[in-house]
C-alpha cells in the first residue's frame, strides 16, 4: 500500500459532461442503461442482465445499515445495479483515474430520485487502503454540507485479472483479495450472519485455488457462513465464479444459477459431491428408446449434478452419467425427465435414443445421413458432436438444407466414446427431441 490520500469525484452533471468530451454513453443492449466506457472497459465489464440479477439475489433485509462498496469499481456497472435494486448509496473505489471519472459519471448518468444520491462518490486511490479511503469520503461528505458518517454496509470486489492467461490464480489478482479484506473488516458492519462480502473470481479457478480463497476468508472472518456460486448463460462454459460471504450467504455451501437474458432460469443449491460415469463395451449397449440429456457444464462445476439428479428422475428410472468433463456432460435414462423448472432449466438439449452412427457426418456423406436421419421422423437437427471446428459450422448448414422441407420433430447427435478391446471408439448418436 502506498500510504498516499484518497482524491473524491462527486457525481455530478459536470463530471458527465467532462466525460462526453472524451466518449459518448451507450447501452450495449436496447432497454439497457447507458455507460460511459472505453472499448477495454467494455470488453471488462461485467454485462447490466447479470449485474442486475445478481443485485436482485440479495435480500435487502439482510443488509445492514451503510452504504455499498466496491473497492475495484472500474466503470462502476455493477455497483450502480447493486445501488438501484437495493435502493443503497455507493462508494466506488478505483486505482486509475481516467477510469474513476468515468465511474463517477456513470454513477451520475445512472441516478435515480429514490435513494439520496448525495452520498455516492468515487474514490481515486487504493482500494487495500481502507482507512485513507473512509476518511477521504467522511471529509468529502462534510464539505458538501453532509455531516453523517455512513458505515460500509457491504463491500464487493471484483479483481483485475490478466486478459491472456489460460489458467488464472489468486496471486494475479489486483487488488490483493487478502489486503483489500483485512483493511475493510473493521469498518464493516455486521448483519444477521455476519458482515455482507461478495467476491467476483476468476471461473477458471480450480478447486485449489477456491480452498485458499476459502483460507483467507476463514482468518479474516473466522466461522464465517459462505456459498459458492457457479454461473452460466448456456454457452456451455462457467462465465461468472463468486463467493457470497457472511450476511450474503445462503444456507448452502454451493449454488448453480443459469440465466436468460434478463432473469434466472434455473437454480439449483446444496453442498455437492463427487459422481462416477458408466462406459460401454460396444455400440450395442447403448439402448435406443431410451432418452440421452446434455446438461449445463456448470452443474457438475458446482458439483450439484446429483442435487439435481434426484429432482430430476423419478423414483423406478434407470439413470447413469455417461461423461461428466467437457462441454457437454451426458446423462442416459429411461424414462423422461421432471419437467420441473430447476431441472429443465439446465438442460440443454433431450431426447429419445433413434439411431447409431459409426462414423461423423462429413461433407461427401451429409446428404446419406440427412436422409437416413429423416427417416427416423427428425425434420430438423442440431450437431451437438465433437467435429472439426472449421468444417462444423458448414456441415450444420448442409444438414439443415438438405432437411429443410422434410416433415418430422427436432433432434441432434452427439458423440460418446465406447471402450472397445481395440481401443476408444467414438459412436454418433441421434435423438430425437
Amino acid at each position: 500500500m502506498s500510504g498516499a490520500e484518497h482524491e473524491a469525484i462527486v457525481p455530478s452533471n459536470k463530471i458527465v459532461s467532462s466525460v462526453k468530451k472524451k466518449a459518448e454513453p451507450k447501452a450495449s443492449l436496447k432497454g439497457e442503461p447507458s455507460f460511459f466506457m472505453t472499448d477495454e472497459m467494455r470488453r471488462l465489464s461485467t454485462p447490466w442482465s447479470i449485474a442486475s440479477i445478481r443485485a436482485s439475489q440479495i435480500d435487502p433485509r439482510s443488509l445492514p445499515a451503510g452504504v455499498i462498496l466496491d473497492a475495484a469499481s472500474g466503470s462502476g456497472l455493477q455497483l450502480i445495479a447493486f445501488s438501484r435494486v437495493l435502493k443503497r448509496p455507493a462508494l466506488g473505489i478505483e486505482l486509475d483515474r481516467d477510469i474513476a471519472r468515468f465511474c463517477a459519471a456513470n454513477m451520475s448518468l445512472n441516478s435515480d430520485d429514490e435513494v439520496q444520491r448525495s452520498l455516492d462518490r468515487v474514490l481515486i486511490g487504493d482500494g487495500r487502503d481502507a482507512d485513507s479511503a473512509i476518511s477521504t469520503f467522511w471529509s468529502s461528505l462534510r464539505e458538501t454540507g453532509t455531516r453523517a458518517h455512513p458505515p460500509i454496509a457491504m463491500i464487493h470486489i471484483d479483481p483485475a485479472r490478466p486478459l491472456d492467461a489460460q489458467n488464472h490464480s489468486i496471486e494475479e489478482m489486483k487488488p490483493d483479495i487478502k489486503s483489500v479484506l483485512k483493511a475493510w473488516s473493521p469498518h464493516l458492519q455486521i448483519g444477521p450472519r455476519g458482515p455482507a462480502v461478495l467476491l467476483d473470481l476468476s471461473p477458471r479457478l480450480d478447486s485449489v485455488q477456491r480452498a485458499m480463497i476459502d483460507g483467507v476468508l476463514e482468518a479474516t472472518f473466522p466461522g464465517i457462513s459462505r456459498t459458492w456460486e457457479w454461473l452460466s448463460r448456456g454457452g456451455g462454459r462457467i462465465d461468472r465464479l463468486s463467493v457470497w460471504v457472511g450476511s450474503l450467504s445462503s444456507e448452502n455451501s454451493r449454488r448453480c444459477i443459469r440465466v436468460g437474458r434478463k432473469h434466472i432460469m434455473a437454480i439449483m443449491e446444496g453442498e455437492g459431491s463427487g459422481t462416477n460415469s458408466i462406459s460401454f463395451n460396444s455400440a450395442l449397449e447403448v439402448p435406443r428408446g431410451a432418452y440421452l440429456t446434455i446438461v449445463d457444464p456448470a452443474l457438475i462445476e458446482s458439483g450439484l449434478q446429483d442435487s439435481w439428479h434426484d429432482t430430476a428422475i423419478s423414483g423406478g428410472t434407470g439413470s447413469s452419467w455417461v461423461r461428466t468433463d467437457g462441454r457437454r456432460p451426458l446423462l442416459i435414462h429411461t424414462d423422461e425427465l421432471s419437467k420441473e423448472e430447476n431441472v429443465r432449466g439446465f438442460v440443454v438439449a433431450s431426447g429419445k435414443i433413434v439411431q447409431h452412427r459409426l462414423s461423423p457426418p462429413e461433407l461427401h456423406t451429409i446428404d446419406q445421413v440427412a436422409s437416413s436421419i429423416a427417416k427416423r421422423g427428425i425434420g430438423k437437427i442440431t450437431l451437438r458432436c465433437s467435429l472439426d471446428p472449421e468444417i462444423h459450422p458448414t456441415l450444420q448448414r448442409r444438414i439443415s438444407r438438405e432437411l429443410k422441407g422434410r416433415d418430422g420433430g427436432s433432434g441432434f447427435m452427439v458423440d460418446m466414446d465406447v471402450q472397445r478391446p481395440s481401443g476408444v471408439q467414438k459412436l454418433y448418436v441421434v435423438c430425437k427431441e
